[in-house]
């Protein structure tokens, strides 16, 4: 039952540790025969300081002529008397003592201590945690009944020879040396105390080792939150969102599920994007780390809401990752941290590890890591203050850099409003347009979605003109190619103008020409990152497999990863087909995406602007943009414990088991 057991070699005292009441997890007892029923016992709470219960076991262990431990003649098991040199020991050093109803109170000159003796009656011999014949209580008054910081008791028959000595350890005025981080605040603010140097300490490691190891910890704990066995989720389920509390109050738990979701990852994200400045929450410099992680390897979740009709904003996101940042630092308990430590090096690292340390030290360092760990853990709102990039709710320009965004169902709207029919093919959907003539389809697979549009003759079948986009290409590019494909379809079955007209968008956009007599070439004028392009070479001039389809694209094409998109287009295809891609290609106007869906290879020709929530209607408009700017709110206040002292404090929930 982890309690520890030592004897006398007269099996006659027994001194007990890690007894189940912790108002005497050490405990002594005492009895006349060996094994036999105990005559006295004293006990001492778990946080009694060690020189005090050395005292008493001293005496007990003292072998001389006059201590015989075959029988009973050792004064720790001689009846007792009185009480008189235990109270005159304490009043001889200042004590005040009052007596009222069979009981002797005393009380140390600061306050801080009091010893209390039951003379009549004096008690139940066998009674020592109720009403003890002595007890003792160190810590200041008004603690609601409760030791704040260390209690001991006897028994009646407990021996003159032991409880003489706790009050000479009680008043010993020798200064002990102790870590003041150990100590009780509130008590040390009343004692004497001075910094002394320790010869002694031969601790290899420093401030800053400690330090280092609480960082590392730090973003181990933070990555590990898009682990599958940590959600983020069960942080902030029941937080409350913060630009809700001018309405109903909602917490993040209560968000519909595809929102929650979204949520939930978003707050990951941040989370482990914040690991890399964990260093920052222990002053200390957060070294040469080139590519931090901008969000967790998981992939974006169906989202049917558009990110401005979303019910939380950046701040409210901040919020939650500050919240589960702090509550994820707080789950690493001491073993976790003995564990994750145990095999790195310490100091120079050519002696010693974490694991290796002797146990005192080691002992002394893993709280000190836990203490700095709690430091770091209240810090956390410093990670989220400013902005991110890219953003977590994002605005992006230009358009065909942005990528396909998180929903790609909103293109086929312009065809189903004007009346377009539609059938289910597998996982390809077909759209149908009145005259039946013209045809748009999407496939679906692990890539995304890509569209097709067509004209084919009625009566033959054959097609005349067709359009592809592939899976990357922004939606807001295939919709307006099918606003103009349902708009007037009278003018997109005649015989095709010149579809060179419908380049008028982006030379007025200022593209770059870069034509030769061969090649049909415009530029976007942002280092070439999209073009129009069209061969326009006689036949035999031609590369092989080269055509004269129309090529609209985006973004990186190669080599290496493909992060761009592409459009492909008949060479007669109808002028406003070709004018509705252009127009929306150079469209300036920044569109809404997830921050975590842009591609790095793409970011550097991005303006990422955070996503403002949607306006308010009614008179609460100004109160709801003013707390929606970006800037992080606190926690809410955590439940007081140990590691939550004020309202902004982190949460300290239970320990989390750590890998």
């Amino acid at each position: 039952m982890d309690q520890e057991f030592a004897w006398s070699p007269n099996h006659r005292f027994r001194i007990a540790d890690g007894q189940l009441d912790p108002g005497a997890a050490w405990r002594i007892t005492a009895a006349p025969e060996p094994l036999g029923t105990p005559a006295w016992m004293a006990g001492f709470s778990t946080e009694t300081p060690p020189e005090i219960i050395m005292a008493v076991t001293d005496v007990l262990a003292r072998t001389g002529d006059t201590i015989d431990w075959t029988g009973e003649s050792h004064p720790a098991l001689q009846q007792p008397t009185d009480r008189r040199t235990l109270i005159r020991t304490l009043t001889d050093a200042g004590w005040r003592s009052t007596y009222r109803g069979g009981v002797l109170d005393l009380e140390a000159p600061d306050e801080l201590a009091r010893v209390q003796v039951r003379l009549d009656p004096p008690g139940d011999p066998d009674d020592l945690m109720a009403h003890p014949h002595l007890y003792v209580e160190i810590g200041p008054r008004g603690s609601g009944g409760y030791p704040p910081y260390w209690q001991a008791m006897a028994t009646t028959n407990a021996p003159a020879v032991v409880v003489d000595t706790l009050a000479q350890a009680l008043t010993d005025p020798t200064p002990l040396q102790r870590d003041r981080d150990w100590m009780d605040e509130e008590l040390l603010a009343h004692l004497g105390h001075r910094t002394v140097a320790d010869p002694a300490n031969t601790s290899p490691y420093t401030e800053t080792d400690l330090r280092e190891a609480a960082a590392e910890l730090c973003e181990e704990v933070l990555e590990e939150i898009e682990h599958p066995d940590f959600m983020p989720g069960w942080h902030i389920v029941d937080r409350v969102i913060p630009s809700s509390r001018s309405r109903t109050p909602t917490t993040w738990g209560q968000l519909p599920a595809e929102q929650r979701a979204l949520a939930n990852l978003l707050v990951e994200d941040m989370v482990v994007a914040a690991a890399a400045s964990a260093p920052a929450l222990l002053d200390l410099d957060l070294g040469a780390n080139l590519d931090p992680r901008t969000a967790s390897r998981k992939p974006t979740p169906p989202l049917t809401t558009a990110l401005r009709e979303l019910p939380f904003n950046i701040s409210d996101l901040k919020d939650a990752a500050a919240y589960a940042a702090a509550a994820q630092i707080n789950g690493t308990d001491l073993s976790g941290i003995a564990d994750m430590l145990h095999d790195r090096p310490v100091g120079d690292g050519t002696t010693w590890t974490w694991g290796s340390l002797p146990t005192a030290q080691h002992e002394q360092a893993l709280h000190a890591i836990d203490r700095l760990l709690a430091g770091a853990a209240a810090r956390t709102p410093e990670l989220f203050a400013p902005d991110f990039r890219p953003a977590p709710l994002a605005l992006v320009a230009p358009v065909y850099l942005a990528g396909p965004g998180h929903d790609r169902t909103t293109a086929a709207k312009p065809l189903t409003d004007r009346g377009w029919t539609t059938e289910k093919q597998g996982t390809t959907t077909v759209y149908t347009s009145p005259c039946r003539r013209l045809r748009a389809q999407s496939t679906t697979d692990d890539t995304g979605t890509s569209w097709t549009a067509s004209f084919n003759y009625l009566l033959s079948g054959e097609e005349v003109w067709r359009v592809t986009a592939d899976p990357r290409t922004p939606p807001e590019i295939v919709t307006a190619l099918h606003t103009a494909l349902a708009a007037n379809p009278s003018e997109l079955i005649r015989t095709a103008a010149n579809a060179e007209d419908g380049l008028v968008p982006i030379i007025a956009a200022g593209w770059h020409d870069n034509s030769t007599p061969e090649h049909l070439m415009w530029d976007a004028p942002d280092g070439e990152m999209a073009s129009v392009y069209r061969c326009t070479a006689p036949a035999g001039q031609m590369f092989v497999g080269e055509s004269r389809a129309w090529q609209i694209n985006g973004g990186k094409l190669g080599p290496g990863e493909v992060e761009g998109w592409n459009i492909e287009m008949s060479e007669n295809i109808p002028a406003p087909l070709l004018e509705a891609v252009t127009a929306a290609t150079a469209d300036p106007t920044p569109v809404a995406r997830l921050g975590r869906d842009l591609t790095s290879e793409h970011l550097l020709y991005l303006d990422v602007r955070p996503l403002a929530p949607k306006a308010a209607s009614g008179p609460s408009a100004r109160a709801l943009a003013a707390r929606t700017r970006v800037v992080l709110s606190p926690p809410a206040p955590a439940p007081a414990t140990s590691r939550s002292t004020t309202a902004t404090s982190p949460p300290d929930q239970p320990r989390q088991p750590t890998r």
